[in-house]
């Protein structure tokens, strides 16, 4: 009988266990993760609302038609360039409503509502506008003073800025605030039209 020649077995290899993760390394990577997310949490909080102060100038002011009527009633166009400036570097502004007034003593005798806009991190915008008097009552100092003022050729005057903003970084934006800004001394030649020689006026600007 002829001998039969058997196929020797091939022995199947044997996975080698699988290696599991460990638990204290995934806590670790966790606690990381976690305390990333937190700070930037804070951070981002922290920019929006306790962001750098806006600053503002009056850049040139002029007026025309300008005019104190026997009765003590004032009729101008006051003629004012004003730059917002937005310091921040990651937070933009939006603003929702502006109003610009002038005034002389702090009686009011013009303002105009400025369009919304939006400024993005350090961003400058020029703000250009005409706030129109006309027939306003002024007191009786007042209109002495303008008087005096304006034989002199130079009268002094006020920008008043009130606006609603808010901040926004990212996908955070901050509930809205309102911007209250003070510019003073605003000196205007009433003898020329012209914006040349106006002293820039830094305004003062708190939330």
């Amino acid at each position: 009988m002829a001998p039969q020649n058997q196929q020797p077995r091939r022995t199947q290899p044997q996975p080698l266990p699988g290696r599991g993760l460990n638990p204290v390394l995934c806590i670790i990577v966790a606690l990381v993760l976690l305390g990333l997310l937190v700070g930037l949490a804070i951070l981002i909080t922290y920019l929006t609302l306790r962001p750098k102060t806006l600053v503002y100038t009056v850049e040139a002011a002029s007026v025309q038609d300008f005019a104190i009527a026997k009765d003590d009633h004032i009729s101008a166009k006051f003629n004012y360039v004003i730059k917002s400036y937005n310091p921040e570097k990651h937070v933009s502004v939006r603003y929702h409503s502006m109003r610009i007034s002038t005034a002389h003593h702090n009686q009011s005798v013009a303002h105009k509502e400025i369009s919304a806009f939006k400024q993005r991190p350090k961003n400058e915008t020029r703000i250009e506008t005409q706030l129109v008097s006309h027939n306003v009552a002024l007191s009786k100092f007042n209109a002495k003073d303008l008087r005096a003022e304006t034989t002199k050729g130079v009268i002094e005057m006020e920008v008043y800025i009130t606006a609603r903003v808010s901040y926004k970084t990212w996908i955070f934006r901050s509930r809205r605030r309102t911007l209250k800004g003070v510019c003073t001394p605003i000196m205007i030649n009433v003898t020329a039209n012209s914006l040349d020689g106006f002293q820039r006026v830094l305004c003062k600007t708190r939330l």
